[in-house]
Formats: structure tokens, C-alpha cells, sequence
């Protein structure tokens, strides 16, 4: 009967996740895949992990050997999960990102909550001034970016600039009909980039000024999944301050999130220098700017206010700091003194007034409870 029993002990792993914090929390959480491969005896695509009423629950595998588990904990509380051998259910791609050639190399991703773009290096080759990172909403838990740029890109546009030259009304009516800068139901693109750091990008500084970013030059998808995306963007070499500096970023979206991860460097600096990250203020609503010991947050009034009616919310958080919060010309930003280069992390991201943030309260808690959440996270701890 002992030994009956060690056989049967030996093909689980449990997984305890304990909250330590007096409140709710939800995050993906990260095991050690080698950890579980070699204590199961078995390989990366031949995994389940169940909860403890016995069901299949999502899971990832990750470029850098994680094991990815969602992790919903009450206060307090601590939640178990059993990993073991067997054939894994399908779970639907929730973190997706993908290169959009058909839009001048736009690279764009998302998850349940919002979506976001970067521009590629066909467009900084028309001289087009679009800088910073673009903030698409939505409201379902669906994906909707591909579909987006393939009926405004692919289909929709070469038929509106064809009916424009016959009659430009009906051309119009068409555009705005299809067109992902309207909502139809399921959220838009209402968002103003143009030459600014947008929601989140990383910049240098030359004294009190942004030295702007531009577009990337390469990219590779590290990961994509029911959990998590992540993507490596490679910035042509700019000459900063005399220095030739190639700028690099590794952008992490997990499910359920309102904030993108960003690990930022410079390669080739040699003197040291300031750097930031924030969010641009809009002109036609400056006011609602939130600056915070480590935080930036700002109602963004849409491109079109007195149509769209409902504003977004942005944020750059600085967790890692220590930072100085400021105002900045058109930008609300995070300035971190005497930078050299190396990786630093911070944190960027968005939610719509018509989805899952009402007011812009409730969107200073909702970054408070991340913060939270990043300064005490969930606790980890694998058992045989």
C-alpha cells in the first residue's frame, strides 16, 4: 500500500499560492519549468494543471522556462493547484501580438483589457513624426486588433480612396462606417501619438529636454499565449549626446492586466544622463494630470472629445524608482537622474472609461492596488 502510494505521489506537483496582503489578489504567477519537468518525468507538452475543485485551468510555457499559472487569492488565502503528466486542453490565445506590414510595419499586441501599438521602420521612412506607444481600446475579451487593421488596411481603405475620387461624401461615409478610429461596439483607436512619448515610451534627456524616440528596427516575440505576450524591440543606433546608443526594450502583457512591463537599456553610453518615461498631456483637456511620488496618471480626452464622450486613462508607474515626478513641457513624466544605461523596469498602460474603469478615481485605485500587488506579490511554493 506505501509503495502503491509514492507511485501515485510521484506523477503530482502541488502548487500553493499564498496571498500575504489584507485584500484580494489576482496575477500570473511563475513556476520553475525544469523544476517541474525533471520532478514528473515528462516534457513541456505533456502537462495539465488543475485547481482544486479538479479542473483544467490555463497555463503557458515561456521562452525563459517558466510555467505561467493564473492566481486568484482572497485575502489571506492561499490557492492550490496540482500539476501533473497528461494531454493539455486548448486554451484560446488571450496575449496575442503580431507585425502589421499592410499598416507601414505597425507592431501591435493586446490582452482582455486594452491593446496597444509601436511604429515600425516602414513608416519612419516616409518622415511621418509618430514617436510614442498608441493605446487601442476595448471592451471584450476577445481579439480584435488583427481584425481591425485587415478591414481598415487590406480592405476597406483602397475601396474608400477609390469611391472618394467618384464622389467624397459616400467615400466618407464609408471610412467612418469601417474605420477603427470610431467604435462600432467593441472599442477604437482614440488616442493622439504624433511626435510624443504617447502612453509609456522610454526616452533620454539632454538637460531638461526628451531626447523623442522613434520607431523600432527589429523585433522578436518572446512569448504569446492564454497568459502572456512579450516582445523584444530593437531601436536603430541615434547619436545622443554624442554617444552612438542603440536603445532596447522587453515589453510583458500578462492576462488581466491594465499595465505592460517595460525593461528598458542603452547600449553606448558613455557619459551619463537622465532618462524618463511618462504620458503626453493633451491640449484640449491639460488638467486631469495626477503626479504622484511614483506614479504619473493622466484622463486623456480622446482625439475627438465631444464625440467619443468617454475618456481613457494612462499611466507610467515607477515601482523601481527612485524617480522625480513632473510636469514636462506636453508630457507628465518619471525622470530618473545620473542614468548609465542598464535595464531598468517600470511600468505602462491603460483602461477605458466605457470598459472596465468608470472615473478617474477609480483609476487611481486601480494603480494603487497594482503597486500593491508589484511591492507585495503573490508567494509561490511547490510541494511532491
Amino acid at each position: 500500500m506505501n509503495t502503491l502510494l509514492s507511485l501515485i505521489v510521484a506523477v503530482f506537483l502541488t502548487v500553493e499560492v499564498s496571498n500575504p496582503a489584507n485584500e484580494y489578489r489576482e496575477q500570473v504567477v511563475e513556476v520553475p519549468l525544469d523544476t517541474v519537468l525533471v520532478a514528473l518525468g515528462t516534457t513541456a507538452d505533456s502537462l495539465r494543471v488543475l485547481e482544486a475543485a479538479g479542473l483544467d485551468v490555463p497555463f503557458q510555457v515561456t521562452h525563459d522556462r517558466k510555467l505561467l499559472i493564473e492566481a486568484s487569492v482572497r485575502r489571506h488565502g492561499t490557492a492550490r493547484f496540482t500539476i501533473t503528466k497528461g494531454s493539455p486542453r486548448t486554451f484560446p490565445m488571450v496575449c496575442h501580438g503580431k507585425l502589421h506590414p499592410e499598416r507601414k510595419d505597425d507592431f501591435a499586441w493586446e490582452n482582455d483589457r486594452g491593446a496597444y501599438r509601436v511604429y515600425g521602420p516602414a513608416l519612419e521612412r516616409t518622415g511621418e513624426r509618430s514617436f510614442g506607444i498608441d493605446v487601442w481600446t476595448k471592451n471584450t475579451p476577445e481579439l480584435v486588433v488583427d481584425d481591425r487593421f485587415y478591414i481598415e488596411d487590406i480592405v476597406m481603405m483602397p475601396k474608400v480612396d477609390s469611391l472618394r475620387r467618384v464622389d467624397r461624401h459616400r467615400g466618407d461615409s464609408l471610412y467612418r462606417i469601417n474605420s477603427y478610429h470610431h467604435d462600432h461596439g467593441r472599442g477604437l483607436d482614440p488616442y493622439k501619438v504624433g511626435a510624443t512619448l504617447g502612453c509609456g515610451a522610454p526616452a533620454l534627456m539632454i538637460g531638461d529636454s526628451i531626447v523623442m524616440p522613434y520607431c523600432f528596427a527589429n523585433y522578436e516575440i518572446l512569448d504569446e499565449g492564454p497568459l502572456r505576450f512579450s516582445v523584444r524591440l530593437t531601436q536603430s543606433v541615434r547619436t545622443v549626446n554624442g554617444d552612438k546608443v542603440t536603445e532596447h526594450r522587453v515589453i510583458t502583457l500578462d492576462k488581466g492586466a491594465n499595465f505592460n512591463q517595460m525593461t528598458v537599456s542603452y547600449e553606448g553610453l558613455t557619459k551619463p544622463l537622465a532618462f524618463c518615461s511618462g504620458v503626453v498631456i493633451q491640449k484640449e483637456d491639460p488638467e486631469p494630470v495626477v503626479l504622484a511620488s511614483n506614479y504619473v496618471a493622466y484622463t486623456d480626452p480622446t482625439d475627438q472629445p465631444n464625440v467619443h464622450h468617454a475618456p481613457l486613462y494612462v499611466a507610467a508607474l515607477f515601482p523601481n524608482g527612485p524617480v522625480e515626478t513632473k510636469r514636462l513641457g506636453n508630457h507628465a513624466v518619471g525622470v530618473v537622474r545620473n542614468y548609465r544605461g542598464a535595464p531598468f523596469t517600470y511600468y505602462f498602460g491603460s483602461a477605458w472609461s466605457k470598459h472596465d474603469v468608470r472615473t478617474s478615481e477609480e483609476w487611481l485605485l486601480r494603480i494603487a492596488w497594482f503597486l500593491r500587488s508589484v511591492e507585495n506579490p503573490l508567494q509561490v511554493t511547490m510541494k511532491k
